[in-house]
């Protein structure tokens, strides 16, 4: 009901909307809606031509890109350098549930390793439904990156994340270990 909730919140602030050019425009950037099967599939084109962990770095980086290019955004248009960290967890959670990437849940955590939760995943329920099977690893590389570049601001300092299970694969759920880079 979080993500509805705030969906309607944006759209009644104007913050979402569509033009009169049939943009869909959020947080003053355009958007397109993709259906999860087209990312599915931008996935296995990108195994097939360029293998696995080329595809996993290409779409680790789209996410982190997505998130580095929304900050600039939300500083300049919400001022959201200026809230707290909690705040901005909780801000970042509501945007990600609104994308439709899968319900987001950010445990609480100490000051080095954060555990996200990613329930009922977009990739996952619709990579098991396109194949018929379940995958051997991990694909939710697009949403790590997301949260690899969240947290890397979050904690000003590099984080690794590691997608530690994952629905497409048989997993109840998907979970993403961040931590700290050590210096």
């Amino acid at each position: 009901m979080l993500s509805r909730n705030f969906l309607i919140e944006l759209l009644e602030t104007g913050q979402l909307r569509v033009d009169e050019n049939g943009h869909l425009i959020l947080f003053n950037e355009f958007g397109i809606l993709t259906p999860s099967g087209v990312v599915v599939k931008l996935r296995e084109l990108l195994e097939r031509q360029f293998g696995e962990k080329v595809a996993d770095k290409i779409l680790m980086k789209l996410g982190e890109y997505q998130v580095e290019a929304a900050a600039k955004r939300y500083i300049k248009i919400l001022g959201i350098h200026r809230l707290d960290k909690n705040k901005i967890i909780q801000f970042t959670e509501k945007i990600l549930n609104v994308l439709g990437w899968g319900k987001i849940l950010v445990q609480p955590f100490h000051d080095s390793i954060v555990t996200v939760i990613m329930k009922e995943s977009a990739l996952g329920i619709r990579y098991r439904k396109m194949y018929k099977k379940n995958s051997k690893r991990p694909i939710d590389f697009w949403v790590a990156g997301m949260l690899k570049k969240h947290f890397s601001v979050i904690f000003e300092t590099e984080v690794k994340v590691k997608e530690t299970k994952c629905m497409a694969m048989g997993h109840p759920y998907c979970e993403f270990l961040i931590k700290k880079v050590k210096p």
